[in-house]
């Protein structure tokens, strides 16, 4: 028996699909991203194998074959380059319109991984993000080793305009980590991106108005620290002499890029308004800029907070929308009790505790949060005692602040050796729940982690 093409593809297509590597709603924020990445790697062998099959399933599994595309080794990406950018016989459009999402892993672990190539295309990703313009998901991790410590490259800005002139239509989640951008150019790139449910930028610099010009060109030169150590990256790419990469029109693209890359026309001013965008987390976020958005959807944030006059300062204008529902917070000086009264709305509280220093609060004369349920105390590296702040949170408790409080949740990576206050908790009708995190694969990318 011969089966039409269309049952063969409708087959091969649930065989294949991960829907996880495709949601963009809220469910996000509790993601495990590892899990996500192993049922991709799992879905391309099984992709690979039936495209092996026949003719006719080959042709079936080109329409998905590069739907997603993740990159662990740089030396796949000009092959992969040039494969996107081919349309073959059958076919209206190149293979990377069919990319929907792009991850890119590189310079992690014990992957090798040529550091130079980054200053040769790196400010286009070498051109992939061109080459996929039904882009919904971009995932990038590039990174360099510098005695044995992931650093960042000097980054570009053109990467930054780069995104905003061919993925403004169509992107929804975006994940940044370690490019190191200074704030002014994530506020020009993000005001572009108006479907976008998603946004994690690690590696956010302040801008100083009295010292910075806003949007002004990049550093030739940075100096990094390494304890007793130190190195200077260098921006210097060389494009007279020949690549080990790429072909030669290839790599004139990349240095037109570098040359002429600019922000696509907009006509409006601030404030921009992001009217998908349900989950925020910047490493550093910088509130005297905030104002430059509006987020009416807006429900997870992730805020780290080291000012030292308090964020009551920060809490007017909107700054705080109302519709955060979800905080994921490290910071110092700032007690539970102002946390409370700053996001009425908040159903979950989570903070990492080992960057972290959270004053002990009066719970006297602040109005009950009828909302909060669950608090969660989570550590990544460091041996932290969470008595302290379980005694706070449970003052709360007692005094009847926190009437819909049912868990606290303790998230570590090793088992705790103090006695834990089980019988009060239950007392008071919160249940005291401890939970051992596995190490990520993918370091930098956990849901909190203040060096990526």
């Amino acid at each position: 028996m011969v089966f039409p093409v269309e049952i063969i593809s409708c087959i091969l297509r649930h065989a294949t699909f991960v829907p996880e590597a495709f949601d963009t709603s809220p469910s996000i924020f509790f993601e495990d991203r590892d899990a996500v990445i192993q049922l991709v790697c799992a879905s391309m062998k099984t992709k690979a194998s039936f495209s092996l099959v026949s003719k006719a399933f080959h042709d079936v599994m080109e329409n998905y074959l590069y739907e997603i595309v993740m990159i662990f080794r740089f030396d796949y990406v000009p092959i992969l380059f040039q494969r996107l950018r081919t349309t073959i016989p059958g076919f209206r459009n190149p293979r990377g319109h069919k990319c929907r999402r792009l991850d890119f892993y590189l310079g992690i672990g014990k992957i090798p991984y040529a550091d130079n190539a980054w200053y040769e295309g790196g400010h286009t990703l070498w051109g992939l993000i061109s080459a996929c313009p039904r882009l919904e998901i971009l995932m990038a991790r590039v990174v360099r080793s510098v005695y044995g410590l992931d650093r960042p490259h000097l980054t570009h800005k053109a990467l930054w305009m780069t995104i905003a002139a061919c993925c403004a239509k169509t992107i929804r989640r975006l994940e940044l980590y370690g490019f190191q951008i200074r704030m002014d150019r994530v506020e020009m790139m993000l005001r572009y991106l108006t479907k976008l449910e998603a946004c994690r930028i690690i590696g956010v610099r302040s801008f100083d108005q009295s010292v910075d010009i806003y949007d002004d060109e990049e550093p030739k030169e940075r100096l990094i620290g390494c304890g007793d150590r130190s190195v200077t990256l260098r921006d210097c790419w060389d494009y007279s002499k020949m690549s080990g990469w790429f072909d030669a029109p290839t790599v004139g693209e990349f240095k037109a890029a570098r040359e002429n890359s600019h922000w696509p026309p907009f006509a409006t001013s601030a404030p921009y308004i992001l009217p998908c965008l349900h989950t925020l987390r910047l490493d550093r976020i910088y509130f005297s800029r905030l104002h430059q958005f509006i987020f009416p959807r807006l429900r997870h944030l992730d805020m780290t907070f080291y000012l030292d006059d308090g964020l009551d300062l920060y809490a007017t204008n909107d700054h705080f929308p109302v519709s955060i529902t979800h905080l994921t917070y490290a910071g110092r000086d700032v007690p539970f009790s102002q946390i409370f009264r700053l996001f009425p709305h908040l159903q979950q509280l989570s903070v990492a505790i080992e960057p972290s220093e959270v004053p002990s609060s009066e719970y006297e004369y602040i109005t009950p949060h009828t909302n909060l349920e669950i608090i969660e105390l989570a550590s990544w590296n460091i041996v932290y005692d969470p008595q302290s702040l379980i005694r706070d949170i449970l003052a709360a408790v007692r005094v009847r602040k926190l009437p819909s409080l049912r868990m606290i949740k303790l998230t570590f990576p090793w088992k705790l050796r103090e006695e834990l206050p089980l019988e009060e908790c239950e007392a008071l009708g919160v249940t005291l729940q401890v939970v051992l995190r596995a190490k990520p694969t993918f370091t930098g990318m956990n849901r909190r982690h203040h060096h990526g």
